[in-house]
């Protein structure tokens, strides 16, 4: 009606992960504590209606997911955002400042394409 492109739900591909934080989260009544880590991945997204897979990043504190993995999104087609979601939860996506070439060249490639060998 007003052009609001809502959330649609698919499959990704992990390309690849990276470290964003890591904390020991408080221990309570509903959580028992422990070591928390944030991750930014990049996953290649497999739309359902088979309209082209794309590239896109995602941040999330609750999955742990790890290259090649396949991971239930929900993602906007037109704007390539996605977050992984589990539960009907999930964590939006963000643009990525890349802090490596690496990272950026992978970001860049096109869907499908496996990440580079990590260099000593």
């Amino acid at each position: 009606m007003f052009g609001f492109e809502g959330w649609q739900p698919g499959t990704a591909t992990v390309v690849a992960r990276r470290l964003l934080k890591e904390w020991r989260a408080q221990h309570t009544a509903t959580s028992p504590g422990g070591k928390r880590r944030k991750f930014e991945y990049i996953l290649d997204v497999r739309p359902p209606d088979g309209s082209p897979r794309f590239r896109a990043t995602c941040t999330n504190s609750w999955k742990d997911a790890v290259q090649g993995d396949e991971v239930p999104v929900e993602f906007k087609p037109r704007r390539q955002k996605v977050k992984i979601v589990q539960g009907g939860q999930g964590s939006r996506s963000r643009k990525p400042q890349p802090e490596d070439d690496r990272w950026r060249d992978m970001l860049d490639d096109e869907p499908g394409t496996p990440p580079p060998p990590r260099s000593s």
